[in-house]
């Protein structure tokens, strides 16, 4: 058998004290306050809290403490009971009534804003009025009760309406002094002129003032709501933009992740981008079986301009796709000189200012349109450069390997020709043969090499040259010195990408033509700057091959360096080997 406790119930009593604050919270984040601006939130908690209570607790003190006249006190207690149970309801009518009532009101209104708060403050205004005219008009201890009343109804009536309120007041007041209390003769009018007076001009000063403060706190409500709008939209914006440079793929999974992310980062609850590709018309983002042909899509969304929508007016099936939406936007979008495609974005509920939605779908669809023309233009340019370099090295390999090899077939059909005959012209054709059959190896193993490591970032400059040294060593048989100065440090790709092939096109030349025994290279690196010279100690060459014969390669190596900004120069002399110097800027993005 259990025994209670007597401080079981006291324990229950604390625990249900502790709790209230919490209850409150919770209650102030019903919808019943949320409907209301920040600012307006703000007055109504704290007039009837702090304010109509304390107004309530002067009166209470006046009855209780003061030598008043029978007029004043002849309905007491009552009048206290009465307007005690008025701030009452007044107070529990926000977080705990209103609920309630708004659902009802959204019956014939969809949204009902604060229209039931200013009917409830004019009825809290009638009822201290009558407190006033009920404790004898001119002297009652509710007088103050009822002024504090006037600020509910001023913080939502405009400039004008707060004037006829405060006349209104004014005028059931003189008339409550003249049939109440000592009437017209009354001591307020002949002994209480200046007193009167300032009760005359009271409750239009206080009805101003909260007006005004509720006038400043909408504004800046609205304004705040603009800011927090455009941060939003902005924020939106800037995700699809990452949306569009998040790693590369296939424009349909390019298009899909920019649909996603506006749902997440938006307050539209579903989006689609309808992409034509020939007569078929493609769905990103909305799940539609069987998308409309292109045909129907002009035919139904045609034009430049945006448009909006009921669900039910939607052609099939993307009715059936924006069934749970109230409101549907639809915007082309829209490319220089044509229209790519349609995006639809729709609520779940009517936005507040449809114009703004519109506007920020327009917004939307200009970016996601440059963003499918960029890809179509990164495309094409992938593409170009594909067959830019399919032409290059055909060009290359017919003018170079394909001649080495074609005279390399010659003269071994001329050495069959003439075999057991002069051993020592056999072996000078042989040696020529070998150093023919050398340079087609060469140029071969130039392809092969080629710059795949230094465009994917496997090494940098310095490793990527090393790497081309070793090769040319291999196939040439001659040392090559390379002499670093400097920190070597990560060049844009496109100054990498020259010295490279500055290299490799010296070193061509060297291989070909110089007859050297020895090459050096030495890179310095300096702030702003870097440096190259190639130097072999082979035959050199005439003024008119260094000024830009394209057997050397030189008009190459001039265009790539003067596209840079750089400088260039070649020295040489017969018999007495080459130097090239090159000088380039750092510039450009690492």
């Amino acid at each position: 058998m259990e025994i209670i406790s007597a401080e079981h119930p006291l324990e229950e009593i604390r625990t249900r004290v502790a709790a209230l604050p919490s209850l409150w919270r919770r209650r102030a984040g019903d919808e019943s306050l949320a409907s209301l601006p920040g600012g307006i939130r703000m007055a109504v908690l704290t007039s009837p809290f702090i304010v109509r209570w304390a107004a309530w607790l002067v009166a209470l003190l006046i009855v209780v403490v003061a030598e008043l006249p029978h007029g004043n006190t002849r309905y007491e207690p009552w009048l206290l009971i009465g307007t005690f149970m008025q701030l009452l309801a007044l107070t529990f009518y926000v977080p705990f009534i209103r609920p309630s009532v708004l659902a009802r009101l959204r019956r014939f209104a969809e949204e009902p804003e604060h229209y039931d708060i200013l009917i409830v403050g004019l009825a809290d205004l009638g009822l201290a009025m009558g407190a006033v005219y009920l404790s004898g008009g001119w002297g009652s201890p509710y007088f103050h009760f009822a002024l504090t009343a006037l600020l509910i109804p001023s913080f939502f009536l405009t400039f004008g309406g707060v004037f006829a309120l405060a006349a209104a007041y004014m005028a059931a007041y003189v008339l409550g002094l003249a049939a109440f209390g000592e009437g017209v003769g009354g001591s307020w009018k002949d002994d209480n002129v200046n007193s009167f007076i300032g009760a005359m001009v009271t409750p239009l000063l206080v009805a101003l003032v909260p007006n005004y403060l509720g006038n400043l706190l909408r504004e800046l409500d609205a304004a705040r709501q603009d800011a927090v709008d455009a941060l939003g939209d902005s924020d939106l914006q800037f995700r699809i933009a990452g949306a569009f440079l998040e790693g590369a793929g296939a424009p349909g999974d390019v298009l899909g992740r920019v649909a996603r992310t506006a749902v997440d980062a938006s307050r539209f609850d579903t989006v689609a981008l309808l992409v034509p590709e020939g007569d078929v018309v493609r769905v990103y983002g909305a799940a539609i079986a069987a998308a409309p042909s292109r045909a129907a899509m002009e035919a139904e969304f045609g034009g430049w301009g945006a448009r909006t929508y009921v669900a039910d007016a939607l052609p099939p099936p993307l009715d059936a796709a924006f069934a749970g939406c109230a409101w549907v936007g639809g915007v082309p979008l829209r490319s220089a000189a044509s229209v790519e495609g349609w995006l639809l974005a729709g609520m779940a509920e009517r936005p507040a200012s449809i114009f703004h939605e519109v506007r920020l779908l327009d917004a939307i669809a200009g970016q996601v349109a440059l963003g499918m023309r960029n890809i179509r233009l990164a495309a094409d340019i992938a593409d170009l450069a594909a067959e830019g370099e399919r032409t290059r090295i055909a060009r290359e390999i017919h003018d170079g390997i394909a001649q080495m090899i074609y005279m390399l077939g010659l003269s071994l059909e001329t050495a069959v020709d003439r075999v057991g005959g002069d051993p020592e012209e056999q072996r000078r054709r042989l040696n020529d043969l070998t150093a023919l059959a050398k340079n087609a190896l060469w140029e071969v193993r130039q392809y092969i090499f080629d710059l795949r490591p230094l465009l994917t970032g496997e090494e940098g400059l310095v490793g990527a040259i090393q790497g081309q040294v070793k090769e040319f060593e291999a196939v040439s048989e001659l040392p090559v010195d390379v002499s670093i100065t400097g920190a070597p440090e990560q060049l844009p790709i496109e100054t990498s990408a020259a010295l490279y092939r500055i290299v490799q096109e010296a070193l061509g030349n060297v291989f070909r033509h110089a007859h050297a025994s020895r090459v050096c290279i030495e890179i310095a690196f300096a702030p702003g700057s870097v440096r190259l010279a190639v130097e072999d100690d082979g035959v050199g060459m005439s003024e008119g091959a260094a000024g830009g014969r394209t057997g050397y390669g030189m008009g190459n190596l001039r265009r790539r360096v003067e596209e840079l900004g750089g400088e260039v120069a070649v020295r040489s002399e017969p018999n007495a080997g080459t130097r090239i110097d090159v000088a380039l800027p750092m510039g450009g993005d690492a």
